[in-house]
This record gives structure tokens, sequence and C-alpha cells, in this order.
């Protein structure tokens, strides 16, 4: 008898725990993005060493084509690391500055002592010692004054081709930047052009400007842009117009006797000399500034597109699209959803998110996405297109990383939090007893379930010990489960006509489901099952009772003495 009392206090104690994991709230939190989730984001590690995920700077990291980028300096490492360019075509023949955390991508290059300089080997064969008609072109990077002396350098190649100043210099001066272009541009009857670009709003000290000098070889278009913005236009042609006998550019000279293309000598590009403050992303490309718009980034500022849709500026946006991820169980309920961000002025980040019980490749374009507020509580509130509620088994997420308007601001995502209800299975059913064997017949009884969502149980039964032959769910047309019982207790009578109903009710034909004979021993189980999507593949099902035995018996024969 104690040994009974004490199975009892266990399996109330264990029904009563179950109870309080049932409505039992679990937290997952994500701070690592794995990188093939990310779409023009990168991680990066912020000033207290924690990480964030930013929108990619727009910088030359990715760019691949040969055929489009010359001489790239991205300038993200010390001076003395710099070999070659980033390009691996130029060798350097000395780099001279400090490399500060300041700019787009690791860095960028810091002028402020006299010897700093940068100066590259002009190799023949390459855009800087070619000889031969230069095509169009387009000289970019990115710098921030600190001084605006006279004569400071930007970018300079200047040589003296049998005796004669040729080159371009990139100078400041007057508060401007300047464009020298010395006989830099043959006319059709051999006669060498050169041509300034001076025109232009001032520039200012401690701010981020781009810088591109274009030109266009079809139409002759040579053009200073500062920020995106045309700063000075002049056309290399016989008539000043477009399309009209454009010049040849050129750094060497036609031999008059030959025609031959040739060059006396190979001078060294210079960056940063006599100059003061930062420059990044230098690249010279073989294509004009329009036509690089069109097929890759451009670094005007450090999130903006190389597009515009009319008037607006074309930001980058960032997404972060999570793998599928599984959940403990069919209907799990995602009770609060939220992300730790910082918001830089003038950014935004939004999310899209989707559940379902079944599974989902993480590029499935057929499943919604919903939009979400950071904090955002009970989603699985939400109704979907077919009326059913948001839970599941499978979610995703998505994040949009919105770039200031300007471009040069970035939203920093740093860690999503979600907490979820898992929707667990009823409590096995207690006390599962034999109430009474008869004649064919055998009942059944265990204490009721208390679960809110109960659906209703099943009895599992056989002839051999943990072997089930059929499966008892429902008499006289209905499902067994607390709205008939009266007390405390479920009883339920199994006989022939009861095994008959289920077997007919039981449309995959299986199963055997045995009659109940006399004197023959019978096994029996029973489960609890909820209301989530009841006769599917993904409603939820107590593990079976321990068993017990019965054995019908019609009685003795013998009528006792009156």
């Amino acid at each position: 008898m104690k040994n009974r009392y004490v199975k009892i206090i266990t399996l109330i104690f264990a029904a009563l725990l179950t109870a309080q994991i049932r409505d039992a709230i679990d937290t997952m939190v994500i701070t690592d993005f794995p990188s093939n989730s990310l779409h023009n984001v990168e991680k990066k590690f912020m000033p207290d060493n924690t990480s964030g995920y930013f929108i990619n700077n727009i910088n030359y990291s990715n760019v691949k084509d040969t055929l489009l980028t010359d001489l790239l300096l991205k300038f993200d490492k010390e001076s003395d690391k710099y070999i070659k360019d980033d390009s691996k075509k130029y060798n350097i023949y000395s780099a001279n500055y400090q490399f500060v955390k300041n700019g787009i991508g690791a860095g960028s290059a810091s002028f402020f002592k006299s010897d700093h300089v940068v100066m590259i080997n002009s190799s023949e064969g390459l855009w800087l010692g070619n000889f031969e008609d230069l095509g169009s072109f387009n000289i970019e990077f990115r710098f921030k004054p600190a001084e605006l002396k006279n004569g400071s350098t930007l970018f300079s190649i200047i040589g003296y081709f049998s005796g004669v100043k040729k080159g371009i210099d990139i100078v400041i001066k007057n508060q401007n930047v300047y464009v020298y272009l010395y006989n830099m541009f043959r006319a059709t009857d051999g006669k060498l052009n050169s041509a300034s670009l001076a025109k232009g709003s001032k520039i200012k000290t401690g701010e981020w400007y781009h810088f591109s000098l274009s030109f266009d070889r079809k139409s002759g278009k040579l053009t200073k842009i500062i920020n995106g913005n045309e700063e000075d236009v002049v056309y290399m042609t016989a008539t000043g117009k477009a399309f009209s006998d454009v010049y040849t550019p050129l750094f060497g000279y036609v031999d008059d006797t030959d025609g031959a293309h040739k060059g006396s000598d190979l001078p060294f590009a210079v960056i940063g000399k006599n100059y003061k403050g930062l420059i990044d992303e230098f690249r010279i490309s073989y294509k004009s500034y329009s036509e690089l718009k069109n097929s890759t980034d451009i670094a005007v500022s450090k999130y903006k597109g190389s597009e515009y849709e009319g008037r607006i500026p074309y930001n980058r946006e960032g997404i972060i699209t999570s793998p599928v991820t599984q959940l403990p169980s069919t209907g799990t309920a995602i009770t609060d959803f939220s992300w730790e961000e910082i918001i830089n002025p003038g950014t935004f980040i939004w999310m899209e998110f989707r559940i379902a019980d079944k599974f989902f490749d993480e590029k499935d374009d057929t499943l919604k996405w919903y939009k979400i507020n950071t904090k955002q509580k009970n989603i699985y509130r939400t109704k979907d297109e077919n009326g059913d509620f948001l839970y599941g088994k499978y979610f995703q997420w998505r994040a949009h990383l919105v770039a200031s308007p300007e471009g040069y601001n970035s939203p920093v995502l740093k860690k999503i939090t979600v907490k979820y209800r898992v929707n667990r299975p009823p409590v096995i059913p207690l006390f599962f007893e034999v109430a009474e064997a008869g004649d064919k017949y055998i009942t059944l009884r265990w204490k009721k379930n208390v679960e809110a969502d109960l659906g209703g149980y099943r009895i599992y039964y056989g002839t051999k010990k943990g072997s089930y032959d059929g499966i008892i769910s429902v008499i006289d047309g209905a499902k067994i489960n607390n709205k008939t019982v009266k007390g405390d207790y479920v009883y339920v009578k199994i006989d022939n006509s009861v095994i008959e109903e289920n077997k007919n009710f039981d449309t995959r034909n299986v199963l055997l489901y045995p009659y109940i004979k006399n004197t023959v021993l019978y096994y029996f189980a029973v489960t609890a099952y909820d209301t989530y999507k009841e006769g599917t593949v993904y409603n939820h099902e107590s593990d079976l009772s321990s068993y017990i035995e019965a054995r019908p018996f019609a009685g003795s024969d013998i009528k006792p003495e009156l």
C-alpha cells in the first residue's frame, strides 16, 4: 500500500511539472549569422569589442574584372605592406603614410609629414605606362583634406617625352581641386592639346569628398566630378562639341616617320605629395564615369549605390536572410521577436518573418513573409491567408538594413532574440487501470486530463505485450474525450461493436483490430492528444501509458444458492 501511495504522489508531481513545462517560454539568442546569409552586409568589431552587422561599404574590394580596373589602392593596410597595388599589377616604388581606421573599408591613408607620399612604377604595358591610345578612363579617389595648401598634390604623373611636358596633375589650388592635362590629347593633324578643369565649388577641411576625372573616348567628354556632381566639362574634340573628331588621349607621341606610338621615359605616378589629409579608395579604370556608374559601384559615399531613381538617391540595402530554423515541435508559438540595433542618423532596420509546420526551403518564394517590428509580441495570433494561425516548427527571418538618404550612415544589427512557447503534447493519462472485465467486454478507466487544448484519447490494444493491433478513439460516432465524463475519471467499455466501429473508422487498413474473445489476455495502453490540427501529422499526442492486462470471461455457470 505504501508503494502505491508513493507511485501516486510521483505521478501527480510529474503531471504538475509537465503542466508547467507546457506553459514555459524558451529563448533563442542569435548573435552570429552565417556568411552565406549576408547580402551586402559585413560583420565588424566595434570600439567596445562587440560585433555588429553593417551594410557593406562601397569600395572596390570585389572588383575582379581585369578589363575594368587598372590601378587599385584601397589603403586598407599599413604603408609598409604595399609592395604591389591591390590589383597586383603595379609595383610600389615607395609608400609612406600613416594608416588610420577612418574611411571606407578597413581604413585610409593619412598624409601629414613632408616625406609622406606614395610613388608607383609606371610599368610599360599598363595604363600608366601606355604610349598607345588610352581610350576611355576614370581616375577616382576619396579624400578628406586637413589643410588647403596651394600645390598639394592629390595625384600626378608628369613626364617630359621628347622634351615636351606631358601628363596629368590633380592638385589643390585656391580651395578647389584643379586638374591639368599637359599635351595629353593629339588632334588628327598631330598637334598636341592640353586641358585644364578648374571650375567648381570650394572644398572644406574635415569633410570627405569623392573625386573623379573622367574621359569618354567616344564623345570626347572630359569631366571633373566631385561627390557625383559634374563641376567642369570640356570636349576634347576639333569643334569643342561631342563626337566631332575626338582627340586621342596618350602619354607618348606619334613618330612622324612611321606613325608608331612611342615614349622616352616612364615617370613615377605620385599620390599625396605635399598634401595633408586622408586619401582612400584610389582607382584607375578603363571606362568613363558614366559607364562605371551603370556597371559597378562608385565610392561617391559609403553606402550609396551607383544608380539613381529620378532625383532620389538609390541606397544599397543590406539584407540578412537566416537559414530555416527548426523549433522543438509543430505548432510552436513565437511570443516575442526583438533585435538589438544601433540606429545611426537617418538609418532604419526592418524585419520579415515566416513560419510553417511543414519544412520549406530557405529560398522558397511561395511561403508568405510578414513584416514585423522590433519587440513584436504574439506573432502566433496573426492568421495566414488560409485562416490558420502563425504556428509552426520551422521559421525564418530576414533583416533589411537601410542606409541614410545621403549614403554616409549605416544602421547596426547586433543580435536577435526569439521567445517561443513549444506546443508540447498532453500529459500521459494517469491511473490507467481495468475497472471491469466481463463476457466479451473490458471496461477501462483513467484520471481525466485537464489541459485546456485536450482533443481526446486513444486506446491502443493487442494480444502481445508491446505490440498493438488496434486503436480505439471513437464510440458511437463521438471522440473519446472529457465531454461526457462525470467526475474525475474517464470510463470506456470496449466490446466487439466498438472494435468494429473503430476498424471502419481507420481508413488506413493497416491494423488487424482483433475481436474480444473470452479467456484471451489483452494488453492496453492509452494516450492523450490535443486539438492542434487534429487528424494530421502535425497533431501532438502523448507517449503511451504503461500497459495493463485484462482477460474477459463470462463467469461461472454455477449459480450460488439463494
